[in-house]
């Protein structure tokens, strides 16, 4: 057992405990650093210049591309608070420079929350990855004669993915983005530091891996796009969280896994949660570990997101998921850990890096099989958004099609009904009410991969930095790559 592993059995007892229990966690306000939106291009300089006046260390740290919204910095002196800012902000809200502004706070993974830690050498392998009971309860293996994902992209917005481990298949794209300060890759990488002071290293780090791993598992032919915008101790902060889902929405990403969450609120990831949701992307988060109902995490329960929280192998509720009516479905999330030692028959199973398994639980496993099984379903309508269906629309097509072909929670505890979504997730049920989904290659949907599909692919020759379907392998430029892919399968 490695020495993560061992860390993770000494916290068994912990990772059981109800959070509240715990005390809640804290979610920091990020020092120095505010957002905002500007209503014009000239308000920006204005703002500035003005807010120098009262305040030191003023400028433009970054901005989130194609939008006017803004990360500033600024400094406080001995008698000045963040306060002071936010007022000073406001008053240029009021007269109109700016539509909003708020403070910049920490966002984290569910299981950073409670310093929930992955389990490894003992026993998880890839038999128990592809066997694990989340596998026949949701009827994974059944729903792949309608659908396996093909022609659909999955942003997975988390620590970075190991896009070299043997289980992926080459399904992870080369393209990918890093939102982390002073790491561009997108790797799922050890930082060898302690970001949140609890006293441990890396805890988080393989959590991108674990959930692209679930994804995988339900949306085998789906393509995945890792986007890097927590560190190896699953933190981030709202600004650069909000990057991360904006950089997903130009690449086209048709599913956008966030098994992450903040309390906060933030009204940057909410736009840009809802810009995504308007453009026809289905943004999926998690509810969250502290089995509690407030305060809610964001963005699973956004009207415009998806919202997941944990089930187990028996469609219970899992003892440490969020609850709160504005969720919207369950999915397995629960594993049976008892004095360090898994239960592997009903345990979460994915992959971690440098080619190794491993067990895990929480929401965020529970948000990474809702978006394979969205991912399943988005792949049988590659049309969308057409005549009949609106890009604004598509995530309540899919939501309805997820919450109404899923199988009943057991209501164990009649508080919780209602409070952990409609219905537990089932992939099986959810493809059976639409049409086969075409190869990726099949790329005019008419059911035989020819010379018309060439056609199009050569057509599309070139840098494709928005998804086309021609572009198979989603790394950002069709060429003769995709050309081998096709053939492949003509």
């Amino acid at each position: 057992m490695n020495t993560q592993s061992l860390l993770a059995a000494a916290l068994a007892a912990s990772m059981a405990m109800p959070a509240l229990a715990r005390g809640l966690p804290g979610y920091p306000l990020v020092p120095g650093e505010a957002i905002i939106r500007t209503n014009s291009a000239k308000a920006l300089p204005a703002v500035l210049a003005t807010l120098s006046k009262q305040f030191s260390g003023v400028g433009v740290i970054d901005q989130i591309d194609g939008r006017p919204i803004y990360l500033i910095s600024y400094a406080l002196n001995e008698t000045q608070t963040y306060h002071d800012v936010k007022l000073a902000l406001d008053g240029f809200v009021l007269n109109g420079s700016l539509a909003w502004q708020e403070m910049n706070y920490v966002g984290q993974t569910g299981e950073g929350h409670t310093d929930s830690l992955w389990l490894s050498g003992i026993g998880a392998n890839s038999t128990g990855y592809l066997d694990q009971y989340a596998v026949p309860l949701l009827g994974v293996h059944e729903a792949f004669a309608r659908s396996r994902g093909a022609g659909v992209v999955v942003s997975v917005i988390d620590t970075g993915i190991d896009g070299t481990h043997r289980a992926f298949n080459g399904m992870v794209s080369s393209m990918g983005a890093s939102f982390v300060p002073g790491s561009p890759g997108f790797n799922d990488i050890r930082q060898y530091a302690d970001t949140d002071g609890d006293g441990q290293f890396d805890e988080q780090y393989g959590h991108g891996t674990f959930v692209a791993g679930l994804v995988h598992l339900v949306a085998p032919e789906a393509r995945i796009l890792p986007v890097r915008a927590l560190d190896s101790n699953g933190r981030g902060n709202n600004f650069r969280i909000a990057q991360a889902v904006a950089w997903s929405i130009d690449r086209g990403a048709h599913v956008i896994n966030m098994s992450l969450g903040e309390v906060y609120g933030s009204l940057a990831l909410a736009d840009m949660v809802q810009e995504a949701s308007l453009g026809g992307s289905i943004v999926i988060g998690a509810a969250g570990n502290r089995n509690a109902e407030n305060p809610r995490e964001f963005p699973a329960c956004s009207s415009f997101a998806i919202g997941v929280s944990a089930t187990d192998w028996a469609d219970t509720k899992a003892p440490f998921t969020n609850y709160e009516r504005l969720l919207d479905v369950a999915a397995p999330g629960d594993s049976e850990i008892i004095n360090g030692v898994p239960n592997m028959a009903r345990s979460i199973i994915s992959i971690v890096p440098g080619n190794n398994y491993a067990i895990w639980e929480g929401t965020s496993f529970s948000t990474a099989f809702t978006s394979g099984c969205a991912a399943l379903v988005r792949a049988q309508h590659p049309q969308w958004p057409d005549a009949r269906t609106a890009s604004s629309s598509i995530r309540t097509r899919v939501k309805t099609t997820l919450e109404q072909t899923g199988a009943p929670i057991n209501p164990t505890d009649p508080f919780f009904d209602g409070m952990l979504g409609v219905s537990r997730i089932s992939a099986v049920g959810a493809v059976a009410v639409g049409p086969v989904a075409p190869a990726a290659a099949d790329i005019n949907f008419d059911g035989v991969i020819s010379a018309a599909d060439i056609a199009l692919l050569l057509n599309s020759w070139g840098p494709a930095p928005t998804f086309v379907r021609s572009d198979l392998n989603a790394d950002g430029v069709v060429n003769a790559q995709d050309v081998a892919i096709l053939l492949s399968n003509w």
